[in-house]
């Protein structure tokens, strides 16, 4: 096979920020002479269908600003070419067809607005971000309320009845059969997106590809009673969250290829030619945070490329067409013969609008030194940011992404947590002293350099401490201005809501709390120590949720109805933790608590069995490291590589690799150790004796014996 090679080839910028799934490609009516035309919907309002000609822009039409729009899907006859742009805005559907007119309006009876959609036919689905409706030419079919936030939807071709599968915040996929819920379908990740497969649904038309926040993608086969997994992608690499998917034949193999774009502007071609599971293939490496991406052909009826859209709404192909044309053994730059008029024309553009600006300037100023009522107002710009927990690393990945240039972003948190920044930041990250005082335990500020649209750094927090991280975002514009975003670091913020029963066969601490209190008060209790706890309470007397550590996989179960509340947990932290939040909330509410407890030895051995060869496993991997250099000075000086052990060969082989994965083991070393130290304390906080003296020795003995679990074990139930 070839290899794949595409340039990037700018054509257009909106005039205001793009959200994903709000550009979508018609087909040609003349394969062999035309070009696709590209639908956009803005957050401006403005709705508009272009194509391109040698690189310029040919509008067909353009709507006036109104409200934000948040989707655009293609619709039309079944069985015909979906050419009818649908367009919706807050709670409003509207239709336009290919040359403009607006020939569908449809206010919706939701009041939240539409998050989702999809058409097929005479079928609109409409999602909010918790309720899900069915309309049949324009009336009711179908409503479903979620607990769980909706973030897609997509549609199944059935030849008997269409099935919508719903991508849910709680990592969960649900089939929906009219009003119901066929079954729920558990992914590693929170789903950013949907697509069928090859965009038909794959052979059975019941396939579809999920891509995740944490930049997981995967297939399932969609079933009656249950979802198979066909293949999953991890990510090791710790690549960003996907934003869009497609289907195109971009390698001109026969196989539709699967497109898929990143939030920090990577964009991947996979292929299927020779196996059931992707290949990855091509990787572009792009600044500009991609929201949308579709293959086609746009620039030129003779070569396909990939059309991408950004947030701050940038519209740029990869193309397959090539840029250079090599003659004689030379390489010829091609360029078009008005290129240096569209090079002249831009320079005067440029100059007109400098003149305007200091026109402006100046007006403004004679008004505020002549009106001493007068009032500077502040633009409005967008942000999109999001704080999501990571399984592979158990740090939460936290993006910030504008639609204007940010200046810079202040950082400030009421509790201890580790800011790790990434590679790819076009920003200098410095570190504050903060004093408690203030109620600042963390202060981080990044300095962002000139056209930065796009931050993301990783939060690593301690279950236990609990507060809100706070950030401060500024942007380059005049007046200067700060937008401020919050979220809440949760006291069990390593815990992760599962599907997974308890294992009955599971050592298990039980702590049951009874009292005085409703059964929606015990509801936002556990809603304020968990994450993903649905805002209302379940219409039942009786609600059970469990949850996952990610980090120490160990289980917590919560059972509670109206007086009485029941946790399970084989970490003993973890019960810990939950009193002392639940006693707090209680008294704050004067609410008399009767808290019993009944422990099982057992739970500490597991619990300290999930700890103890991970620290195993960081500590042998520290005394590799330090070995680099003296081996290397050994050989350096003269020996012979035969004196080296083949333990001792084998570390200067790899020693490349060792050093990668060094570079977080002191970290993830001490946050181990301090989760064995709490657990110590903790068991023995429950009987009233305070072991916080013992600590030092305690560290001695993991330090001697970490590579003997059960010799620690012993010793810290004695100690």
């Amino acid at each position: 096979m070839l290899e794949l090679q595409l340039n990037r080839v700018d054509y257009f910028k909106a005039a205001s920020s793009v959200t994903p799934k709000c550009m979508r490609l018609l087909s040609r009516d003349n394969v062999k002479k035309e070009t696709q035309k590209i639908a956009l919907g803005e957050s401006n309002g403005i709705i508009q269908l272009f194509s391109i000609r040698k690189k310029d822009i040919n509008p067909i039409f353009k709507s006036n600003p109104g409200k934000r729009i948040t989707r655009v899907e293609l619709g039309g006859r079944l069985g015909e070419i979906p050419d009818r742009i649908f367009v919706a805005a807050e709670t409003q559907v509207r239709g336009y067809s290919k040359k403009g007119k607006q020939f569908y309006t449809f206010d919706t009876n939701v009041s939240d607005p539409i998050r989702c959609m999809a058409v097929v036919g005479s079928s609109l689905y409409a999602c909010t971000d918790t309720t899900y409706t069915h309309y049949v030419d324009s009336n009711d079919s179908d409503t479903l309320t979620f607990a769980a936030k909706m973030n897609d939807i997509v549609i199944l071709p059935l030849p008997i009845q269409a099935m919508p599968v719903i991508a849910c915040q709680d990592r969960l996929l649900r089939p929906l059969n009219k009003s119901s819920v066929l079954y729920e379908a558990e992914i590693p990740g929170i789903p950013t997106t949907l697509i069928l497969s090859n965009k038909t649904g794959g052979p059975t038309k019941s396939e579809i590809v999920y891509g995740t926040s944490d930049g997981r993608l995967g297939q399932l086969e969609i079933g009656s009673i249950a979802a198979t997994t066909k293949w999953e992608i991890a990510n090791p690499k710790h690549l960003s969250g996907i934003s869009a998917i497609d289907f195109f034949d971009i390698l001109a193999d026969g196989v539709p290829d699967m497109i898929v774009a990143r939030e920090d502007g990577t964009v991947e071609v996979y292929n299927f030619e020779t196996t059931d599971e992707p290949i990855l293939k091509y990787t572009y490496n792009g600044a500009e945070s991609i929201t949308n991406i579709e293959g086609g052909t746009i620039g030129n009826a003779n070569y396909d490329e990939l059309v991408c859209c950004t947030y701050q709404g940038w519209i740029f192909g990869l193309t397959s067409q090539p840029l250079q044309k090599e003659l004689g053994g030379e390489i010829l730059i091609t360029q078009n013969d008005d290129l240096t008029n569209k090079i002249e024309n831009l320079k005067n553009e440029i100059e007109e609008l400098q003149r305007k600006l200091l026109v402006s300037h100046d007006r403004y100023h004679d008004e505020i030194e002549s009106n001493a009522n007068a009032t500077s107002t502040v633009r409005e710009f967008r942000v999109n940011d999001r704080f999501e927990l990571n399984r592979e690393d158990a740090t939460y990945n936290l993006t910030i992404e504008s639609e204007i240039p940010i200046d810079n972003v202040l950082l400030q948190c009421d509790v201890i947590l580790d800011i790790l920044d990434v590679e790819k930041n076009s920003a200098v990250m410095s570190f504050s002293d903060c004093d408690p005082r203030d109620n600042n335990a963390v202060l981080v500020t990044y300095r962002c350099q000139v056209n930065t649209t796009r931050l993301e750094m990783h939060v690593r927090t301690i279950e236990g401490h609990y507060g809100t991280l706070q950030l401060y975002i500024t942007s380059k514009i005049q007046p200067r201005c700060s937008m401020l975003r919050r979220h809440t670091i949760k006291p069990l913020s390593l815990h992760q809501r599962s599907t997974i029963s308890i294992d009955s066969n599971k050592p298990m601490n039980t702590m049951k709390i009874t009292g005085s209190f409703s059964y929606a008060e015990m509801h936002s209790w556990i809603q304020f120590c968990l994450a993903d706890v649905p805002e209302r309470p379940p219409a039942d007397r009786e609600n059970r949720l469990t949850y996952t550590n990610i980090f120490l996989n160990t289980q917590l179960e919560c059972i509670y109805r109206q007086d009485e509340a029941i946790f399970r947990s084989e970490n003993v932290s973890t019960i810990s933790i939950l009193k002392d939040v639940m006693s707090k909330k209680a008294t704050e509410k004067k609410i008399t608590l009767n808290i019993s407890y009944e422990f099982n030895d057992d739970t500490i051995a597991s619990t300290l069995n999930q700890m103890l060869p991970m620290i195993a496993h960081y500590k042998t991997l520290t005394d590799k490291y330090n070995l680099i250099e003296p081996l290397k000075e050994l050989v350096m000086d003269g020996s012979s590589e035969n004196v080296l052990t083949p333990e001792h060969r084998h570390i200067l082989d790899n020693a490349d690799s060792i050093r990668e994965q060094y570079k977080q083991t002191p970290v993830h070393l001490n946050r181990l150790c301090s989760m064995v130290a709490d657990l110590f304390i903790d068991k023995h906080k429950f009987v009233g004796i305070n072991v916080k003296a013992k600590i030092p020795n305690l560290f001695d003995k993991l330090n001697a014996s970490f590579s003997q679990p059960q010799t620690f074990i012993d010793f810290f139930n004695t100690l």
